[in-house]
Parts: C-alpha cells; sequence; structure tokens
C-alpha cells in the first residue's frame, strides 16, 4: 500500500457565523468519511483559548482518493462557507512515517473530553532514522495497550524533514497522564535525548474527529 496522502491545516476565520461555519465543516467530515472509501481521517479542532484558531488534519489513501473528496458536494459547500468565513489559510504537506489508531476508528462531534495534541520535533540532522525507531516501539505499545490513547501519527515536514510532526488523540486528558507515566513513554524520551533539538506542544480542544480505523 502506497504512503497516504497526509496534511495539515492551519486556519482563522471569522466569528460572526461561527456556529453556521461549524455545521457546515462537521457535515464534510461526517459524511465523507462514511461515503468516501478513501477518505481515512479527518480531524477538526481549535486553540482552547481562541475560536478563531483552527488546527485540521487530514489523512486520504493516495492523490485519487483526495480528488474524489475534493469533488464532493458536503466538500464544495464547506469551501462556498470557508471563501467569506476564512481570514487565514496554511497548508502542510507532510510525509507519514507511522499511522497508527484504534482499528474502531473515531467518531467524536459536540461536546466532549477527547483531547488531540500537535507536537512539532526538531530532531538533529542525521538522527532521523534513530528517532523514527525510538518513537516505533513508543507508538505501538502505546496504541496497543493503552485503552485511552486512540490515535498516534509521527509525520516529517516534506520540506523540512528534521521537523517531526505529531498528531495524537487521548480519550480524556487523564489518559495522557497515565501515558506520560508509562515506561515505554519514558525509555522513548531517554532513547531520543541527545537527538531532539527542540519541541513545540499544542493541547487542542476537539470539534468534529472521524477516522476509519485502518490505519497501522
Amino acid at each position: 500500500m502506497a504512503a497516504p496522502i497526509t496534511r495539515l491545516f492551519h486556519l482563522t476565520r471569522r466569528l460572526d457565523r461561527m456556529a453556521e461555519f461549524d455545521a457546515v465543516g462537521e457535515h464534510n467530515l461526517s459524511t465523507s468519511i462514511e461515503v468516501e472509501d478513501g477518505t481515512l481521517a479527518m480531524y477538526s479542532t481549535h486553540m482552547p483559548d481562541d475560536l478563531r484558531d483552527l488546527y485540521v488534519f487530514e489523512v486520504y489513501a493516495d492523490d485519487e482518493a483526495y480528488a474524489v473528496h475534493a469533488d464532493s458536494p458536503q466538500f464544495k459547500a464547506y469551501v462556498n462557507m470557508a471563501a467569506t468565513e476564512l481570514t487565514g489559510r496554511e497548508v502542510f504537506q507532510l510525509v507519514p512515517r507511522l499511522m497508527l489508531e484504534k482499528p474502531e476508528g473515531l467518531r467524536v462531534t459536540g461536546t466532549n473530553d477527547v483531547e488531540p495534541h500537535l507536537v512539532y520535533v526538531d530532531v538533529a540532522e542525521g538522527g532521523e532514522e534513530d528517532f523514527l525507531t525510538a518513537i516505533t516501539a513508543n507508538m505501538r505499545t502505546s496504541v496497543e495497550v493503552e485503552p485511552g490513547v486512540l490515535v498516534m501519527y509521527a509525520t516529517q515536514m516534506a520540506d523540512q524533514p528534521s521537523r517531526w510532526v505529531f498528531w495524537e488523540v487521548y480519550a480524556n486528558a487523564d489518559a495522557y497522564a497515565a501515558h506520560r507515566e508509562t515506561e515505554h513513554f519514558k525509555a522513548y524520551i531517554e532513547a531520543t535525548a541527545d537527538i531532539v533539538e527542540g519541541k513545540e506542544f499544542f493541547v487542542l480542544a476537539a470539534d468534529t474527529l472521524v477516522s476509519k480505523g485502518s490505519l497501522r
């Protein structure tokens, strides 16, 4: 299977039609995950302290799958709304290295305790493969044995491979706290201490999180 198409969007929006914008966005994501075979995961979130500041993470099986989505009525309705409501848009092309999620997938909308995390990690040049080895052991164990670890994706910026982007989803804040106390997480931190040059960590608020549960 070819590597999936993976993108991160950083969006800013107006707030005067927020409820309508959210409804159109939720319909786009929820419908797409149900009817499009190649749409594998879609996550819409915002910064907890600023409703204008949005992060969206999307995964498609391949370019053809994205083309199907882009031609869908639910996506076109979202584009029409976004044309007037978005005030900023950045798109980051990502290279997937390890994509893991619970097999039952996700269907999260409305008020919830789910906690998405966005983490940027800068890895020393030449240390990428050692870093991948360390995160693989941690991520596989976490998704397999921790009930509250729902999604863990490790990617690299397509134009800056030393900068890694992690998208993680935890059932709630307690699940993340428990994850940090595990031996496999502590082993990962110790193994990568000498090759990690910087880290940025964002706890996001979940709006609509949907996935097929097919990524292993």
